[in-house]
């Protein structure tokens, strides 16, 4: 009798294990089911189409620098007066998340409508922290996509997206997750990233013609899809919040000049664009329509002069390399990444790095930047006019999996003014030849890689290969 209950629990075992393999890869093996767009998204791109500026409402400003990163998230906070959303990826407990999350806790006091999402699986905020502020009566706080094991085919997907709405009227999207080597004070100055940010402000309350309404409807889909959870608690006792004031005024005394600016000091010198667009990606989980690759794709096709790409990493799969070898053969293409030295995420770099032929067989030109730290911006220039920046890497993960988002920006004026921080980095960059080795340049010198580092990426790439799909 014991055989036999030992040999049923071995077969229950056994088809639970192909039941959680099999759902977590076999759903990926099939075509994604069509979705259609928001409104407010397709009204954008119609009006991109008929390249019509008569009605664009938004103005446009970089957020390169990491001081100013954050600064103008805090003064966005602190200023808002009606509604606050935030939506990230990586949300971090500690210094620069706390600060953040005790200015989100004072506008929710003063009568602010706050929505705060994070990734549900990566999203580094505790679960008890987002009970601990779901219990104030104006804050909502929800996880996209939390892990739910008998669902296995919604494991790979997370909420890749960073951005910001306040009262209808700013917005800031772009690369940068709520984490201190974002901001330039990690302990460790080797781990800072390098990103960007658009910061948007609608200087005219035109129903439907902002692209922060865009943003809005993209969100509010976010908040309705059955991926996301959202977090509720019956307590009333707000105490543990000033947990997070003491360790926010500790940030502050650390760091005053993150508080000195507010939104005047960034909406002063704002460009008014000729067009404007958001591209994003559908939202259920599961294999993804690849909607960002194919508005790329279309944008890209339409190039006379010239595309810059730029992206922290990157993967060989053939929609990305079709991409890139398709444009190459129309107008000459510049790729600016990391090197080995400075890479930062291991499963996605060593895929592009001991691929790195594939790469170089499309004929663009690959720069590969040569700091300490590391460039985590994604971004694309069309033709010196266009420029493009979000959340969206050239990797399988942006192109099928995850949620993303990035804007389009139609403006000569702000696509010199972009160029020219681009330019930090490509001068402390080489370009690599057809060796895979470095041409020489008198002023960069070659980043120094270990052999540990080496050989951890290169086991890295051999175990993920026949998972690249994922990476």
């Amino acid at each position: 009798m014991g055989r036999q209950k030992f040999v049923r629990i071995k077969w229950i075992f056994g088809l639970l294990i192909i039941y959680f393999v099999g759902g977590l890869f076999i759903p990926h093996l099939f075509p994604p089911a069509k979705q259609e767009r928001p409104d407010a998204t397709v009204h954008l791109m119609k009006r991109w189409e008929e390249d019509d500026s008569r009605t664009v409402t938004d103005c446009v400003q970089i957020i390169s620098e990491a001081e100013a990163a954050l600064s103008v998230r805090l003064a966005m906070i602190r200023e808002a007066e009606k509604e606050l959303d935030l939506t990230y990826f990586s949300f971090t407990n500690f210094d620069c998340g706390n600060a953040i999350l005790s200015e989100v806790i004072h506008a929710a006091d003063r009568g602010v409508q706050v929505r705060l999402m994070v990734d549900g699986k990566m999203g580094m905020l505790k679960n008890s922290t987002k009970r601990m502020l779901s219990r104030h009566p104006n804050i909502q706080v929800a996880s996209y996509n939390p892990i739910r094991l008998w669902r296995p085919w919604t494991l790979n997907e997370v909420l890749h997206d960073k951005f910001m709405i306040v009262d209808h009227r700013y917005a800031l999207l772009g690369g940068r997750n709520i984490q201190s080597h974002y901001f330039g004070i990690d302990d460790d100055p080797a781990r800072t990233k390098h990103d960007w940010d658009i910061f948007l402000y609608n200087s005219e309350s035109l129903p439907g013609e902002s692209i922060i309404d865009a943003l809005i409807a993209y969100n509010d889909q976010l908040w309705q899809t059955p991926e996301t959870k959202v977090f509720h608690s019956h307590k009333e006792d707000l105490t543990p919040l000033a947990d997070i004031h003491r360790e926010a005024h500790r940030f502050a005394e650390q760091y005053p000049y993150f508080y000195e600016k507010s939104l005047t000091d960034f909406t002063s010198e704002m460009i008014t664009p000729n067009r404007i667009m958001l591209l994003h990606n559908p939202l259920q989980a599961g294999r993804k329509d690849p909607w960002i690759a194919q508005d790329l794709a279309s944008l890209t096709a339409k190039a006379e002069q010239s595309l810059f790409v730029q992206t922290p990493y990157a993967t060989a799969a053939p929609i990305l390399l079709e991409f890139l070898d398709q444009t190459e053969k129309r107008v000459p293409v510049t790729f600016l990444t990391n090197s080995l030295g400075s890479a930062a995420n291991m499963p996605a770099y060593s895929n592009y790095h001991f691929q790195k032929r594939l790469f170089l067989s499309t004929g663009m030109d690959i720069y590969e930047y040569q700091g300490e730290d590391s460039i985590h911006g994604k971004s694309l220039v069309i033709d010196e006019r266009i420029v493009i920046v979000g959340s969206f890497n050239l990797d399988s993960r942006s192109v099928f999996l995850d949620t993303e988002t990035m804007l389009v920006i139609d403006s000569p004026e702000f696509a010199k003014i972009f160029m020219t921080e681009r330019d930090r980095f490509m001068t402390h960059s080489l370009p690599v030849d057809p060796d895979r080795r470095y041409f020489p340049q008198h002023a960069v010198l070659e980043g120094d890689v270990s052999l540990r580092k080496y050989l951890l990426y290169r086991m890295v790439y051999f175990l993920l290969r026949p998972f690249q799909y994922f990476v």
